[in-house]
């Protein structure tokens, strides 16, 4: 098979990235987290880069990070806001602050409001001292979501047995919705149900990564007013190269052509009657990219997603909550274990020997031996000897 190592090589500098977000928290170990984002900038990354925290974000950490994005990074802070003190061990206050702090210096950031753990922080009046404190710190981007966690966590968290919405997906109730998009209509922000439709709208992309133009319902994208709502189209043909390079790592693959007009009808209320997931929808015949191989994960359908840039599936894979969901499992470089590929990131990850020990955390669950994942996606042309 003919290789292309330029082609490929821009293809895997596109792949959204997240730093030390998994079990973990980038500002607890800093000096790593600088290390990984200069490695980024090095093998020139262009797609996505997110660290994720809730830790304090001081003046010269700042000020590194608008270096980083001066540098060429497409960086992007999401800050973990909750208001869940029974389950969370660090303080609370200074993460609104983190906001003000990285807008002086001009780095993009985007709240991450979640876990929204009923009855915990869903209330009116939670919601609304939270969106309170965002106005006052500078907030312009939020993303809200539910949470996600297997039995066992959410029986720690809520022995009323109320919460199957947890089970699988991170569903809102429609209160809690309302209360949201009140809130930030009010202090004019922006709203995003999804990670991906927030971090491209604050980069200034035209669509999202993610295939959610497919369930425009789900992500309330009319009604929330996305500002990607009347640029974001199905993508219908895979990025240049990108076939013959999932090819080349031992894919057998097949591209459907579909009827791209076609949208999931799935309300959100009733997200868990759904057999399948959103990013990875086997259910609408749309333009999409069906991979053969047997032993596939929902690894793999992302990471094919996020190599192609479309809607990548096959019948019956779900995200059903195992440990190794997200392992990218590549048929022809089996001996290549520790490429990790999540809804919306490939992290680029130490476990550091510090964490902040939420309660609701799947590191509690879902132990690991493994101390570093992932790699520089660029990496992986050396890996496989290009």
């Amino acid at each position: 098979m003919k290789t292309d190592k330029k082609k490929w090589l821009k293809l895997l500098r596109e792949i959204p990235v997240s730093v030390n977000n998994f079990y973990g928290d980038p500002l607890i170990q800093w000096q790593d987290t600088c290390q990984k984002l200069e490695k980024l900038i090095s093998d020139k990354h262009r797609g996505p880069v997110s660290i994720i925290t809730k830790g304090r974000i001081f003046d010269e950490q700042a000020k590194q990070l608008k270096k980083y994005s001066d540098a060429g990074l497409n960086l992007v802070v999401l800050l973990s806001i909750s208001e869940l003190p029974q389950y969370e061990s660090v303080g609370m206050e200074h993460r609104y602050t983190n906001i003000a702090v990285l807008n002086k210096y001009g780095v993009k950031v985007i709240v991450y409001l979640r876990p929204m753990v009923p009855p915990y922080n869903t209330s009116l009046k939670v919601i609304n001292k939270i969106f309170r404190k965002l106005n006052k710190n500078g907030a312009k981007y939020v993303v809200a979501s539910g949470f996600r966690g297997d039995k066992s966590i959410v029986d720690d968290m809520s022995p009323e047995k109320t919460n199957e919405w947890v089970l699988r997906v991170k569903l809102m109730s429609k209160d809690v919705y309302s209360y949201l998009k009140l809130n930030a209509s009010k202090y004019n922000m922006h709203l995003f149900t999804r990670t991906s439709c927030g971090v491209d709208a604050i980069l200034g992309n035209k669509s999202t990564y993610n295939p959610y133009y497919y369930s425009p319902n789900l992500v309330h994208c009319q009604d929330l007013n996305c500002p990607l709502k009347d640029v974001c189209k199905p993508v219908v043909k895979p990025k240049e190269g990108s076939l013959d390079f999932l090819k080349y790592l031992g894919y057998e693959i097949e591209l459907e052509k579909g009827d791209c007009s076609l949208r999931c009808k799935t309300e959100p209320e009733k997200r868990l009657n759904c057999r399948s997931c959103c990013t990875t929808c086997f259910m609408l015949k749309v333009p999409r990219l069906i991979i053969k191989n047997k032993n596939v994960n929902l690894g793999d359908l992302t990471f094919a997603r996020f190599i192609t840039g479309m809607l990548v599936t096959k019948d019956g894979v779900v995200d059903n909550g195992d440990k190794n969901i997200a392992l990218v499992k590549l048929p022809k470089f089996s001996d290549i274990d520790n490429i990790h590929c999540l809804n919306s990131w490939w992290p680029y990850a130490h476990v550091g020997d510090k964490c902040f020990d939420c309660k609701y955390c799947i590191e509690r669950y879902y132990k690991s031996s493994r101390r570093d994942f992932g790699f520089s996606p660029a990496e992986l042309i050396g890996k496989i000897n290009l």
